[in-house]
């Protein structure tokens, strides 16, 4: 193809085939943060393009531009795109140091200015300012540009650290379309299978190692093993597979010369990553190291395994907190299922860095802020995070905070109240009642009497306290009301409530205190009854049977762990078995595991591996 893009044309294309909607050439200038001038150029090509493939870019005046196609050929217009974003467009410098990083540590010898500005078609003085970016990137991974005069440029440093700075690179280089063809091709059956090139560490000895590495983990794929290990998984021990092989065939080894020597115990457990280790290590006649084996099937992330998961959540929901300054770690639901995540996210043994979500653009673009907060709290909190932070891993843990943010969103516009009355509080059904039906925008968050408002106003920390008293509230709005609300005291407390709302709306942080449902249906209240008894029993009964494994000083997470774990099988939303279960723990905890299945059939409830192994992060190390 003759026409060349720029990286922004590339993105219009892909918001064009995004969008079943027109959009303006205003539009686009503010979401490119450009000129509209700018746009119109860039749409030039972009019209190009499209007529390259026999597709019109409707426009019509005031209106916009948009496409008419079914959605068939939007997904192959767009698969199509992302070839043509690799190989069609002038690198930017982010792509040019990738490359760049890669040629030097995959070269037999040194590398030249010159020899590098030819591989790469661009000048010679590009490239001395290229390396320089490349310095400053592989300083992050204590590596070292090393310039030897008349021989030219190559990286230093430990092997290990090498490594990781290969994954990470090849792994942002892998787009969604990759992943999808790799897959596609893992799962297809017989003659069916075929594979288009990854374009990975091009022109480069790691592209086709990388290619045979594919193909032989294809040929030992079995359906029964994606319950241990989810797409990100198997990638990732691909990866390292063709990693350790370039890296050896340049006679770089990871550790020592000492030969795996359980090579037949591993065969007969049917390892996959030994399996597919011993194929591609064959076709190179590479020995088969035991330093090699433990980097390719042991976790890359060594000092994650040491990691307090519970503290970490604690430390992340506190930081993220005080940066944006709303109260997430009033949420307890929110540590509960932070801390799922991170427990079945850390402990495993294979991460794929370019994990697809669908959500990061959004989630960047709408929660900035929040996105900000959550990078730096696991950039300082994370042990060993330089390669697990990226884009796709903040945004998977930015959705838990949006749902306790999202949950909460009501209290905005809502003026939650704490009613001060006489000592006796018999009648609060009816005050409660009176003032929900006259007064709008409100939600009683408790009662208190003149004995104990100070405790309950500071426990409950509402937005407006009314008393039939006048007591003095310090920082805090107050409307004194007799006994039984008058007419005039429902009229001064919606001005009240009114007058906090247009203070709220005008930036005023909203309260993260969930609202208290003031009723309930009877066949709710009778099923919630029956969830909460069933869930006690069970708590009690996975106390006896963890005994002193249980970390004493998670006890109440633990507790609230269950409580969430019951709900979720109660109503089918148990954590998904795929990708999500460390079978080594299951094992390890053969007796127990049978003891939790036996207290959860006992209650009628069937709970799968993922939730055992999530409740397994609760054993005391040894």
């Amino acid at each position: 193809m003759s026409l060349h893009l720029s990286k922004r044309e590339i993105k219009i294309l892909l918001l064009l085939l995004d969008l079943e909607e027109s959009v303006t050439t205003k539009e686009l200038a503010e979401t490119f943060k450009v000129s509209v001038r700018t746009i119109k150029y860039d749409l030039d090509n972009v019209r190009v393009w499209f007529k390259e493939q026999n597709v019109l870019l409707q426009s019509r005046r005031n209106k916009g531009i948009w496409l008419e196609i079914p959605d068939s050929e939007r997904l192959t217009l767009k698969n199509e795109i992302i070839e043509v974003e690799r190989f069609e467009t002038y690198p930017d410098q982010e792509l040019r140091v990738n490359q760049l990083i890669f040629r030097l540590l995959l070269a037999s010898k040194c590398l030249t200015s010159q020899e590098l500005a030819d591989e790469l078609q661009v000048s010679r003085n590009t490239i001395i300012s290229d390396l320089d970016r490349v310095e400053e990137q592989i300083q992050l991974y204590n590596l070292a540009l090393k310039r030897q005069s008349r021989q030219g440029f190559s990286i230093t440093g430990n092997e290990s650290k090498i490594r990781l700075l290969m994954e990470y690179i090849t792994q942002k280089e892998i787009t969604e379309y990759d992943i999808y063809q790799i897959m596609s091709y893992f799962v297809q059956s017989g003659q069916q299978k075929k594979m288009q090139e990854v374009h990975v560490g091009v022109n480069t000895i790691f592209q086709k190692i990388y290619q045979i590495a594919l193909k032989e983990m294809t040929r030992l794929l079995d359906p029964s093993l994606f319950d241990q290990f989810n797409y990100a998984e198997i990638l990732s021990i691909t990866l390292r597979v063709a990693i350790a092989a370039a890296r050896m065939q340049l006679h770089h080894t990871v550790g020592g010369y000492k030969m795996l020597t359980n090579q037949k115990v591993l065969e007969q457990k049917q390892e996959l990553p030994f399996l597919l280790m011993k194929q591609v290590f064959d076709h190179y006649d590479l020995p088969l190291l035991a330093d090699e084996y433990f980097y390719i099937y042991s976790d890359v992330f060594v000092a994650n395994n040491q990691q307090d998961i519970v503290g970490l959540t604690e430390e992340l929901i506190k930081d993220v907190s005080q940066e944006i300054d709303f109260p997430f770690y009033r949420d307890r639901q929110l540590f509960t299922n932070l801390f799922a995540h991170l427990s079945l996210r850390l402990t495993k043994k294979h991460l794929f860095i370019n994990e697809y979500n669908p959500f990061v653009d959004d989630i960047k673009a709408k929660y900035p802020q929040l996105f900000s907060a959550i990078q730096l709290a696991s950039q300082s909190d994370i042990v060993g995070s330089a390669l697990l932070i990226n884009d796709s891993f903040i945004a998977y843990i930015a959705l838990h905070f949006l749902v306790a943010y999202e949950k909460n969103l009501h209290e905005v516009n809502v003026v939650r109240i704490v009613y001060v009355c006489s000592t006796g509080l018999g009648v609060t059904s009816l005050i409660e009642q009176k003032i929900l039906e006259e007064v709008s925008n409100v939600d009683i968050a408790g009662f208190a009497s003149v004995l104990n408002a100070v405790d309950v106003i500071e426990e409950k920390n509402p937005d407006l306290v009314l008393s039939i008293f006048p007591i003095e509230i310090l920082n805090r709005p107050f409307v004194k009301v007799n006994p039984l609300p008058t007419e005039a005291d429902l009229h001064s407390i919606q001005e009240e409530v009114n007058k906090i709302l247009i203070h709220t709306k005008s930036g005023k942080v909203p309260r993260l205190i969930p609202r208290q449902q003031v009723k309930e249906k009877q066949g709710i209240e009778a099923e919630s009854r029956d969830i909460l008894v069933r869930t006690y029993v069970i708590y009690e009964e996975l106390l006896k049977a963890f005994a002193d494994k249980l970390t004493q000083e998670y006890k109440e997470a633990f507790l609230l762990h269950v409580m969430l774990m019951v709900h979720r099988i109660t109503f089918d939303g148990q954590y998904e078995n795929e990708g999500n279960i460390v079978k080594e723990t299951l094992l390890a905890q053969q007796v127990l595991v049978g003891e939790i299945e036996q207290i959860f059939a006992k209650n009628d409830l069937m709970v799968n591996q993922a939730e055992i192994t999530a409740l397994l992060n609760y054993i005391r190390e040894e």
